[in-house]
């Protein structure tokens, strides 16, 4: 397994009167030069009006850096600091996939158990369609494991948007991984999935619903 993990891209959102752009397009311009983002894109808002409602932006300067957001004035260790989080947060998604590819998924219930946190890589590899399925073999003996704990419930919102993944295998994962919240929070999500275009994520569908009804009577 590489250690090696990529650098983040960036898109970075400023204005042509706006004060704190200069020197935040600064910082990034460095961060590039450093090798610290693979990419930098820039707009402006004033030129490019739609990416406003695009990114749904409020104010500039704005930066993503993988899935962090920032608004307003950075400085320059700021935005570094996003870039080390999103690399970490990279190198934990590629030991977990080569844990779970091994079937090795004692070893990552045990660091779960530890920091519940890391979920967010096990929930990232599995919206990603390059995950392989011994991977996702692992994953659901994973969730499985954290079936109806605050642990689990608290990526439904993510879990819910994989539901409406284009891929039919990554749909009706998210839609028993609902299911195993446990949560009435997550009946409306799969009520909405209950016409999807594939059947066996239909099928999916209607047991995690009754296994929430049923909660839900008791």
């Amino acid at each position: 397994m590489s250690e090696d993990v990529s650098s983040p891209e960036a898109i970075l959102l400023v204005g042509t009167h706006c004060p704190h752009c200069e020197s935040v397009l600064q910082h990034a311009s460095k961060l590039v030069k450093h090798g610290e983002f693979s990419q930098l894109t820039v707009h402006n808002v004033d030129q490019q009006p739609d990416v406003i409602q695009q990114y749904q932006v409020r104010s500039v300067p704005w930066i993503r850096i993988g899935q962090y957001e920032l608004t307003g004035a950075q400085t320059y260790d700021a935005l570094l600091q996003r870039v080390q989080w999103v690399k970490e947060q990279r190198k934990l998604e590629g030991e977990f996939d080569y844990l779970l590819s091994e079937a090795q998924a004692d070893k990552v219930l045990g660091r779960l158990h530890q920091k519940p946190e890391q979920m967010q890589a096990i929930i990232k590899l599995l919206g990603d369609s390059a995950t392989v399925l011994s991977t996702r073999i692992g994953i659901g003996v994973v969730v499985e494991e954290f079936a109806g704990t605050p642990t689990l419930q608290e990526y439904i919102p993510q879990l819910s948007e994989l539901s409406q993944h284009k891929d039919a295998r990554i749909r009706a994962d998210a839609c028993h991984y609902l299911g195993l919240t446990e949560s009435q929070i997550a009946i409306e999500p799969l009520e909405n999935c209950q016409n999807d275009t594939d059947p066996e994520v239909r099928e999916v569908v209607v047991d995690s619903l009754e296994i929430l009804r049923e909660i839900q009577k008791n």
